[in-house]
């Protein structure tokens, strides 16, 4: 069994001569003779300009001795086929030109790998093979392009012949073009290549060419011009199509005098847009008389360092964004301008917790933001004095780490806002004004610092009998301590008994103090029975303080008083501060019930002390005890005057400073000592703070007594630990 076959699947072949177009297999007989031949050459059925070139027939021990397409085989066991070897070639069809009547006038000749061509004609090439082809156009015509509509214009084209291949080499009839300048022996761009003026092309009838000029460029004198416009009218860089005809078209570029620009920020490297199209300075351009350019500075700018900067002016005191109308005049001095920037600060705003809102120079600021000011102005801070975060929950503001006003420099700089959380401690009695408070630390509005350890006492009021705790507290122990880890309600549970209740009197609010008479411009506590209907304390965002509450008012001597809190028990409520030492009537009026008339007993000083905190604002506790010449704060009321005198029920602001106006000694132990400062509070009503230092050489007492004399009247006392 011998297999016949060619390596072209498509290609046609004789055995014996019989023609096949496929492999075949045949069954002869040992040492019988056969004849196999193929076509020298022969076309693809299913490519075109395709065709197969014969090598030669082959058996398994490769080609055969008989080169020729026509060879007689044996049948032989040993040898189970013969193929016939073929190669692949396309055709590289070129046309440009057919000769008519043999009398040929070519406009060209082709060169294909360095064989020349006249007309049009078919040249066969090995698949794969790479081609070169050249147009070298006759007298009287120039080369146009390989493709039917012109293509590239390159007379030399090089490819890789991959499949039939059809070349349309175009050839158009030459004219003189001459290319001048004003003024002469300047460049111009022909086809994108520079060429020295005077000069004179031969370009094609109908085709096209791009005209341009190196604008701008010095002349042999080092006079720097730029190309204004061209004699055919086209734009400065246009295309230009050779019209047919003869005779010489001359083209001619009009050049003017350039203008020298410089365009500059100061510092350099800030931004600046000409014209529409952005970048940074310095700008070094080339402009033409009767031009008309824009450049903005923008108002705002950041240079490489992240440092910003504001616009102040142009160096010739023109308007931004600055127009310019080049002249004439203007190619010999050229144009320079600066836009002068002024530095500005960055300040970054930040607060512990994140995502409060702040104020910078009265513009609210959501932290973390950041502000950008002018160096050398003023940045004032504010913060709210407290933000409710849930029922029961607040912060309290603590401290700016700088400020809260400072002179902006530039650069960067971060400040930071400081709060504390604070919790609510709600306190009733059943029945409703049965006892009496005594809390130590004492608060205005009922607020603790969060791990604040609060003692809680309860008196009976008059008729009242105590029966134990309730909520959060337990038990019948009095006073017990309630760590303040969150919002506590605490009830204190009385029984009635048949005793008259005692008629309601005035005291200091920080409790039991040795003068009982209160001060003016001081919180005070009216105590009692059924002196309100329910407890209610005064928003801590309120300013002015409130004139009722709970449907409860204070009058006295024609002033209605400012409220802190009321309860069935006691009201807590700032005494006028016009009023002179004496003895007033305070009348209580309420909807539905008599009025009650108490006496108010004013002195000058009545001082007392609500608590002790360390500078951070955390209160002395003995497990958090005071140092032994650690600057210690107290928080107290009724110390008397101050100068100036702020006003009623309004929160104190942080500026200008409210000095007592009497004289204030701390006493520690005994030992009489004079404080740093004693003011009033800040964002506060009624409150006096008072800072002074441990002695260094105080012994360990614990807790230590600390009391307050002012203009000699002395203050009740607060145990504080000390380590």
């Amino acid at each position: 069994m011998t297999r016949i076959s060619a390596t072209a699947k498509d290609a046609v072949f004789l055995v014996d001569g019989q023609v096949l177009g496929a492999a075949a297999v045949f069954t002869w007989p040992a040492g019988s003779k056969h004849s196999l031949e193929i076509a020298p050459w022969q076309p693809s059925v299913s490519q075109t300009n395709t065709r197969y070139a014969f090598e030669h027939w082959s058996d398994p021990a490769g080609p055969l001795p008989d080169p020729s397409n026509l060879v007689t085989i044996t049948a032989d066991p040993g040898i189970p086929w013969y193929n016939a070897d073929l190669t692949t070639e396309y055709a590289v069809s070129l046309n440009f030109y057919q000769c008519p009547d043999g009398g040929c006038a070519p406009p060209g000749t082709i060169w294909l790998n360095q064989v020349a061509y006249q007309q049009n004609t078919d040249v066969w090439l090995a698949a794969g093979s790479a081609v070169a082809v050249e147009a070298s156009p006759n007298p009287g015509y120039v080369f146009a392009g390989w493709g039917q509509n012109g293509g590239t214009l390159a007379s030399i084209y090089t490819f890789v012949l991959n499949a039939g291949t059809t070349l349309y080499p175009q050839f158009a009839v030459a004219r003189a073009i001459q290319l001048l300048t004003v003024p002469d022996g300047l460049q111009l761009l022909a086809d994108r290549a520079p060429v020295s003026t005077p000069v004179t092309l031969e370009w094609g009838w109908n085709t096209s060419h791009t005209l341009g000029a190196v604008s701008p460029q010095f002349d042999r004198q080092g006079r720097q011009w730029i190309l204004r416009s061209w004699s055919d009218g086209g734009a400065l860089n246009h295309t230009y199509v050779v019209p047919q005809g003869a005779s010489t078209v001359t083209l001619t570029g009009q050049f003017v005098p350039a203008v020298a620009v410089q365009l500059l920020t100061d510092p350099l490297g800030l931004p600046l847009t000409v014209d529409g199209s952005s970048g940074v300075s310095p700008y070094y351009l080339t402009w033409a008389p009767g031009d008309r350019h824009t450049v903005t500075a923008p108002g705002k700018a950041t240079d490489a360092q992240s440092g910003p900067w504001v616009f102040r002016q142009w160096s010739n005191g023109a308007p931004n964004p600055l127009t310019l109308q080049v002249t004439d005049g203007e190619a010999d001095t050229g144009i320079r301008l600066t836009a002068a920037y002024d530095p500005l600060s960055r300040i970054g705003v930040a607060s512990v917790p994140s995502g409060l809102a702040v104020s910078v120079n009265g513009a609210v600021c959501h932290t973390p933001c950041e502000v950008q000011r002018p160096a050398g102005s003023t940045v004032r801070l504010s913060a709210p004095p407290t933000i409710g975060v849930a029922d029961g929950v607040r912060l309290d503001f603590s401290s700016w780490d700088s400020g809260p006003s400072f002179p902006a420099v530039a650069g960067y700089r971060k400040v930071t806002a400081y709060y504390e959380t604070t919790y609510r401690l709600a306190l009733s009695t059943a029945p409703a004004g049965a006892g009496i408070w005594r809390l130590s630390p004492a608060s205005a509005d009922g607020y603790y610092p969060a791990g604040s350890l609060v003692s809680i006492g309860i008196g009976a009021a008059s008729g009242m009998r105590f029966h134990g705790w309730a909520q959060d507290l337990s038990g019948t122990a009095d006073p017990q301590s309630l760590a303040m880890d969150g919002p506590h309600a605490v009830q204190g549970r009385f029984d009635q008994l048949p005793d008259t209740p005692p008629p309601p009197r005035i005291g200091n609010a920080a409790g039991d103090t040795p003068a009982e008479a209160v001060a003016p411009g001081s919180i005070a506590s009216l105590l009692g029975s059924n002196l309100a209907d329910f407890t209610a304390t005064a928003d801590a965002a309120m300013n002015p303080l409130p004139q009722t509450l709970a449907g409860v008012t204070l009058l006295c001597s024609g002033h209605l008083l400012p409220l802190l809190q009321v309860s069935p028990q006691q009201i807590n409520f700032q005494v006028p501060g016009g009023l002179q030492p004496g003895l007033y009537q305070l009348e209580l009026q309420r909807a539905g019930s008599p009025a009650i008339e108490v006496d108010l007993d004013l002195a000058r000083n009545a001082p007392g002390l609500f608590l002790a905190v360390h500078q951070d604002g955390s209160p002395v506790t003995p497990d958090s005890p005071a140092a032994a010449g650690e600057p210690v704060v107290l928080y107290g009321t009724g110390f008397g005057p101050y100068a100036p005198m702020p006003l009623d029920g309004f929160k104190v602001p942080a500026t200008p400073t409210f000095q007592l106006a009497d004289p204030v000694v701390v006493v520690v132990q005994g030992r009489a000592i004079s404080p740093d400062f004693a003011v009033a509070q800040s964002g506060a009503v009624g409150v006096t703070v008072v800072q002074f230092r441990i002695p260094a050489d105080l012994g360990h007492a614990t807790p230590a007594s600390v009391a307050v004399q002012s203009g000699g009247v002395a203050s009740n006392a607060l145990a504080l630990p000390v380590k």
